[in-house]
């Protein structure tokens, strides 16, 4: 019996939007490990080792971003903004966190002139510069300038790490009524509950070692919040995917999809995180590093 054309072509097409569709559990589970530890050990390490892993990621997420925005006429605005990110951490490196994010924000400009692309598209593009460029540069500043900057930053990738897998887990088991089913239909209370309450408890487990003297309940409060933020990051994202039409960013992390999808709850959480610190150092609350 002779295949069905139609049939076929939808498949291909099903596959080239799903490019993990098919993987295993085992696999997302190595691949998840396997990042893991390497950001591990580079936010311990810090310096040049965590900067590099930062500017790699960004780069990635500058290709991701330019991709879903502008098809195949990505070029360009890659360029643009992967240049713009790679000198801006760079400068963040170095200590000059303002002119960093000076560039970031300038790198948003010439996007805004691309002629050959919709007026939509433009601001899309450079709306990726706020998106992910400035959170990337306050994950280093965290690290670097914040007292127990090391502790906090391993502390921030674990109650998001947490959250993402409170997240997934109950509402996998649990299911019920949708967070926004616009957004992203896969998202559910209760799962909203599962990441709040797991990162909770990775607050609480981080207490002893990051914030001594810090009251446990003011740490689990944290990090429900931070897991909120997190499922928000994500929910956000979902959403942008859906605008798009694309189910990953890419196919860089097996099993995961894209950087960006992967980051995407980091993105919020560093962004309130390093929010709620600079204003604890405004307010002489906490000192910075050094």
């Amino acid at each position: 019996m002779a295949s069905d054309p139609d049939q076929s072509h939808s498949q291909s097409l099903s596959a080239r939007l799903n490019p993990h569709q098919n993987d295993s559990f085992g696999l997302r589970l190595a691949s998840g490990a396997i990042l893991g530890s390497v950001t591990l050990l580079a936010v311990y390490f810090g310096g040049a080792i965590y900067s590099a892993l930062v500017a790699f990621m960004v780069v990635i997420m500058c290709f991701e971003w330019a991709r879903m925005i502008f098809g195949a006429g990505h070029g360009a605005p890659f360029s643009l903004l992967a240049f713009s990110g790679a000198v801006a951490i760079a400068l963040a490196s170095a200590g000059e966190y303002g002119i960093g994010y000076l560039v970031c924000i300038l790198a948003g400009v010439p996007i805004l002139t691309f002629r050959q692309f919709s007026r939509s598209q433009r601001l899309w593009g450079a709306l990726g510069v706020i998106y992910f460029l400035v959170p990337s540069i306050a994950l280093l500043w965290i690290r670097a300038e914040v007292e127990n900057g090391r502790g906090i930053s391993l502390m921030l990738f674990a109650i998001v790490w947490a959250a993402d897998s409170g997240a997934y887990g109950l509402g996998r088991l649990v299911g019920g009524p949708r967070l926004s089913p616009v957004l992203s239909p896969a998202k559910t209370w209760s799962g909203a509950i599962g990441g709040a309450a797991l990162g909770a408890l990775a607050g609480v487990i981080a207490a002893p070692v990051v914030f001594p003297d810090a009251a446990l309940p003011a740490m689990g409060l944290m990090g429900a919040s931070l897991g909120l933020a997190s499922i928000l990051g994500d929910m956000c994202e979902s959403g942008f995917k859906r605008y798009f039409g694309v189910k990953d960013m890419s196919g860089f992390i097996p099993g995961h999809g894209g950087v960006l999808d992967r980051l995407d709850g980091m993105i919020f959480a560093t962004t309130a995180m390093a929010a709620v610190l600079y204003g604890q150092i405004l307010l002489g609350l906490i000192t910075p590093s050094g």
